[in-house]
């Protein structure tokens, strides 16, 4: 019985990871973990607090899904669960399709960086 119990337990984790939730500026560490679960990883840096959720892509994505907090409130979220979003504006551009990617921009055309002008010699 005890197995089974446990069984079931691990099978409705991915759903908690998977059922839609909105993250909005200002909620606390707490409220965040009450919808999208507990964080695969945390990092603390001064007054801020970094929480790191699987969201299914980290290898086409290049990255987990992260909530920001600052003194203890949401400033930011960057997520590409498509079962999550945050109603505020983040500080993450919009995820490209993998052509666009290959393309090098969403227009199709390559960009060219831009070389740094050299200084002048000293005269």
């Amino acid at each position: 019985m005890r197995t089974l119990i446990t069984v079931l337990v691990l099978a409705a984790a991915p759903l908690a990871a998977q059922t839609s939730a909105t993250i909005d500026p200002g909620m606390t560490r707490e409220q965040v973990i009450a919808k999208l679960g507990t964080p695969l990883s945390t990092r603390v840096k001064d007054s801020h607090v970094y929480l790191f959720y699987k969201n299914g892509c980290e290898k086409k994505c290049g990255m987990n899904d992260l909530v920001v907090l600052d003194s203890g409130k949401v400033v930011d979220a960057v997520f590409r669960a498509a079962a999550r979003k945050y109603s505020g504006t983040s500080s993450s551009p919009h995820m490209i399709s993998e052509a666009e990617a290959r393309k090098g921009s969403s227009t199709g055309e390559l960009k060219t960086p831009v070389s740094p002008k050299k200084p002048e010699a000293p005269q």
